[in-house]
């Protein structure tokens, strides 16, 4: 006989024993079902199986977009995963257990709750499959918590319907950017704690960092699995007007995830202007406001997004290789501006005819059809042939406030020649209605050729929303486009931190354990 024991999400039990084919075939197992099984990933489950014969399982929920998975694993103990159920529902999970001489099959039935009520509103407005990268769409999003930030990421499907999320609300602060590395582990962070679960929730690894450093923004990893982070450190200071002004987000650590320790250091201060303020508008210390990296492995080097400062390129030892920003203002480096001149690291804009643009342009004054720059932007990323690609969040375009688009744009630096051209560009054209102001992100999907771009903080009329749009490179059309209606039920509604909701991120993420 196969018995089956489901895990109700009501904190009671109801046990099935039912005859199935696998008694028929005269083969005995048993599979017990628990849901949730560590307690915050509410649409999965843990399936132990065992058999009078070794088995490997494959497992199948079904549904309109169904999500099978095969297991190579062979034992007659056996702990098998299951990812991808809907919320609300009585879901079918087709089991397949094969063993020497044959095969059985049996459905499970596992009953899931309703998804929190704070969760966005999704609604697909585009897609179309047959252009599309695969996956489903994976998101780094904060839940408004009275002045700070629940984090709960999720994966939705192509009909809009949430598979999977963590609650993460244990951790009592902004947990981000959700991110799956190279290994299958889920990592993200807080100020000082590095966190890495599995697909099932279950925690591998919790670690407390140095407490003179905390951790915001963005975690990268690089090709040997050690991990790029932004970081601000305690008790340093920046001189601005021959005042010392305490400074945050201007370091970079490397960490160790192996032997569970920070290496390395770059001080961002050394190599560059942190008295140029023409974009920093909150707090004198806030100079920088790094908010991403992106890690060349031609030559070991790393390229900054700085949210008040623009782009630009820091070599393994620290120093500056280039500036892509308006070349206005740019004076000596140094927390007490007693270093190099920053100027001459300044990219030239040029057009496709390698001319390079008019003064007004170069420093940012003024926009050219073919040619801007970032302003406040995020996300860095290279592409496969060198290129790099941000987004540009628009925040004071041309050191106004009226201009007011974001888009994905893709630029081509000639490193030798310190020139900077615009070759890809998409969101202009939408204006106002693709505009963000904060967060926001960008990626290149090589095996579809698309660029996949997160405006992640949209105003519309009353209302705040995310988009999510997968365009294809060459024509520019957009084939797949989701917005997610945020509820901000816990905040105050205000453009005040941790009182809305935001997308942070999003990425293309196959649903898989």
């Amino acid at each position: 006989m196969a018995f089956q024991k489901s895990l109700r999400p009501l904190s009671f039990y109801i046990i099935l024993c039912l005859f199935l084919t696998g008694c028929n075939s005269g083969f005995d197992y048993s599979i017990e079902t628990t849901l949730n099984p560590h307690k915050i990933a509410p649409l999965t489950a843990s399936l132990h199986i065992e058999a009078e014969k070794p088995v490997k399982a494959t497992v199948n929920v079904l549904g309109s977009i169904p999500l099978e998975q095969e297991f190579d694993a062979r034992s007659t103990n056996l702990e098998v995963p299951v990812v991808g159920l809907y919320p609300n529902a009585i879901n079918k999970v087709v089991v397949t257990l094969e063993y020497e001489g044959g095969m059985v099959k049996d459905t499970l039935e596992i009953i899931t709750a309703t998804l929190p009520s704070h969760f966005p509103n999704i609604v697909i407005d585009t897609i179309d499959r047959n252009n599309m990268d695969k996956g489903m769409h994976a998101c780094d999003i904060h839940f408004a918590n009275k002045g700070s930030f629940n984090s709960g990421p999720f994966i939705f499907d192509d009909e809009g319907k949430v598979r999977w999320y963590l609650d993460l609300s244990f951790a009592a602060e902004m947990v981000s950017p959700f991110q799956r590395l190279r290994d299958g582990t889920l990592l993200m962070v807080t100020r000082n704690t590095i966190y890495e679960f599995d697909m099932l929730g279950k925690p591998l690894k919790k670690t407390d960092i140095n407490p003179n450093y905390g951790m915001h923004h963005d975690v990268v990893e690089i090709p040997d699995g050690k991990l790029l982070i932004c970081v601000g450190k305690k008790n340093n200071f920046i001189t601005l007007n021959e005042q010392f002004e305490v400074s945050d987000s201007d370091f970079i650590i490397l960490f160790d995830r192996k032997k569970s320790k920070i290496i390395r250091e770059w001080d961002v201060a050394k190599v560059l202007d942190v008295s140029r303020d023409d974009l920093n508008f909150y707090r004198p210390g806030d100079w920088l406001h790094m908010n991403g990296l992106a890690f060349d492995e031609r030559d070991n080097s790393i390229v900054v997004s700085g949210k008040n400062q623009g782009l630009f390129k820091i070599s393994w030892n620290n120093k500056l290789q280039w500036i892509l920003a308006s070349n206005k203002s740019w004076g000596k480096a140094g927390r007490d501006g007693s270093g190099s001149e920053t100027a001459p690291f300044v990219l030239t804009a040029i057009d496709s005819l390698g001319r390079p643009y008019p003064k007004l342009v170069q420093e940012g004054v003024e926009s050219s059809d073919s040619f801007d720059y970032s302003w406040g932007p995020h996300a860095p990323v290279y592409m496969p042939d060198g290129n790099l690609l941000a987004f540009d969040n628009g925040t004071y375009r041309n050191f106004e406030n009226k201009n007011q688009y974001s888009r994905a744009v893709e630029y081509l630096i000639d490193e030798d020649e310190k020139t900077v051209s615009q070759v890809w560009q998409y969101g202009k054209e939408r204006g106002q209605e693709f505009f963000s102001t904060i967060v926001s992100d960008v990626d290149f999907l090589p095996a579809a050729n698309n660029v996949l771009v997160t405006s992640g903080y949209i105003k519309k009329g009353s209302n705040l929303l995310g988009k999510i749009v997968e365009v294809d490179y060459e024509s520019g059309k957009v084939v797949f486009e989701a917005s997610l209606y945020f509820k901000s039920k816990n905040g105050n509604k205000t453009s005040s931190w941790g009182q809305t909701d935001i997308l942070y991120r999003s990425e293309r993420m196959e649903l898989k354990y």
